[in-house]
């Protein structure tokens, strides 16, 4: 029960409010003494709380000697909230955009935790438009894959650039980081992301086991024009020298 009230609150109820409504879903009709008894709510404090329900229509009166009481259908209370909802979302959509004329800051996030720091990426790829260009090694990209492929499906140009000579089921624009042995190893230690989305957004940094991992996510131009220098510099690289791998 204790979860049903807690959601209660979440969608507006006090916690009195709804151990009344809960014990008349149980019971009913109850008596104000009754309801009382039932749901725990202290009897000085329950007529109160039964005169805000029946104002905000979630509880019905009959009218008998003495007055009981009578919940609304669960369905028609859930469906009543609903409505309510998206009506103040809409109207907080429209209203707080009026308001929203100052500049843009372009903000820097700092995301700690390797499954903060994924949850991030899926989100950026689940919303790219035009492009996703992402470094990473094989073992993180395999976490992504199922977002990278629909992302493609849905016409996103999708570039990976790898520090493994490896393919990927489904995803055609794969290329091999280059490097030596030494530079490609400690860069799988490193275990870094890095991930641009329609050139506005960046997600940069390292995806160690556990809170141990930390990464930056920005709009920032400043930080997104080296991002993107480098990454696109990678894969020119590796289209030069070792011409990348391309499954036709």
């Amino acid at each position: 029960m204790d979860t049903i009230v807690n959601e209660l609150q979440n969608i507006g109820f006090t916690k009195y409010e709804s151990q009344i409504y809960i014990s008349l879903l149980k019971e009913n009709p109850l008596t104000g003494y009754e309801i009382s008894k039932l749901s725990g709510v202290p009897q000085s404090k329950v007529y109160e709380n039964i005169t805000k329900l029946l104002n905000n229509n979630i509880i019905i009166n009959i009218e008998t000697d003495p007055i009981k009481y009578v919940p609304i259908n669960p369905n028609e209370l859930l469906k009543s909230k609903k409505e309510e909802f998206n009506n103040s979302m809409d109207k907080l959509e429209n209203n707080l955009q009026v308001l929203n004329k100052g500049k843009s800051i372009e903000y820097v996030l700092n995301i700690k935790s390797s499954k903060n720091i994924l949850k991030k990426a899926i989100e950026m790829i689940n919303n790219a438009k035009q492009e996703i260009i992402i470094s990473c090694s094989h073992e993180e990209i395999l976490d992504l894959k199922d977002e990278l492929l629909t992302a493609s499906k849905k016409n996103v140009n999708v570039e990976i650039l790898l520090l493994e000579d490896k393919k990927i089921e489904g995803l055609s624009n794969i290329h091999i980081h280059g490097g030596n042995e030494t530079t490609l190893k400690n860069k799988k230690l490193y275990k870094g992301i890095l991930l641009i989305v329609d050139d506005s957004e960046i997600l940069t940094g390292n995806l160690s086991e556990g809170n141990e991992a930390i990464s930056i996510w920005t709009k920032n131009s400043n930080i997104l024009y080296i991002g993107n220098q480098y990454i696109k510099h990678e894969i020119y690289i590796s289209q030069k020298i070792k011409g990348g791998l391309k499954d036709e």
